[in-house]
């Protein structure tokens, strides 16, 4: 069993019950929230709690019916998506127990099921966990090395990149701007493959390619700030 594994087994064995129920019920209530027609909201949760059934998260069916409906895709086709992602999570919630990692919480089977929808390996998602200093780090250094891998920097480097930054220590905040550092690197004419090598020295070697006005910092469905909860006023 894998350290971290141990830690979220505990959770999921006390949790699991309640937030079975509290999820099927949650499904239902943001596609109805959100306007999705009745006989949708059925199908989705129909799906998403054969998932809940077998402990699987269901936010990303949940987020890939809201997504069609609201650019106006066809039902049939947002069937077709949802059961899908609920493939993908069946096969990244597999694949990290047969690496090791036991009962792996829900956020991280998300944004495993994430990574391998975007061709990043079940290997190199075990690495990522492996490398990540606590269970809560995994899933934002998943979606890092996803975004890195979309913008066109090999799977392999793209997961090294974060593999080393969370090794060295680098902040959350540091490895969350790295797709931004990124932009603004192949911006100023750098090749992938030098972005990769200078993201793979580490935050001191990016200063001076800033982020950039509108450019952004994080890859979609990354916080602003794993660990710290904003202010109220």
């Amino acid at each position: 069993m894998k350290t971290f594994g141990r830690y979220v087994f505990l959770i999921a064995v006390i949790a699991f019950p309640s937030s079975l129920v509290a999820q099927q019920i949650s499904v239902r209530a943001q596609l109805e929230a959100r306007g999705l027609p009745p006989a949708l909201v059925e199908e989705v949760s129909t799906v998403a709690a054969d998932a809940t059934a077998q402990g699987l998260p269901p936010d990303l069916m949940v987020d890939k019916a809201v997504e069609g409906w609201a650019k106006g895709v066809p039902q049939a086709r947002i069937m077709a998506v949802v059961q899908q992602q609920a493939r993908l999570l069946e096969q990244a919630h597999e694949s990290l127990r047969a690496q090791g990692f036991d009962a792996p919480s829900g956020p991280i089977v998300t944004a495993s099921a994430e990574a391998m929808g975007r061709g990043i390996s079940a290997q190199q998602v075990g690495a990522v966990i492996e490398a990540a200093p606590t269970p809560e780090a995994a899933g934002p250094g998943l979606r890092v090395a996803a975004a890195l891998s979309a913008q066109g920097l090999g799977n392999e480097q793209a997961v090294q990149v974060v593999t080393r930054a969370m090794r060295r220590g680098e902040t959350p905040e540091e490895i969350l701007n790295m797709p931004s550092y990124a932009r603004a690197m192949r911006a100023q004419g750098m090749e992938m493959g030098q972005i990769g090598e200078r993201l793979m020295q580490g935050s001191g070697a990016m200063r001076g390619a800033g982020p950039g006005p509108g450019m952004g910092t994080r890859p979609p469905g990354v916080p602003p700030d794993p660990g710290k909860r904003p202010r109220r006023p």
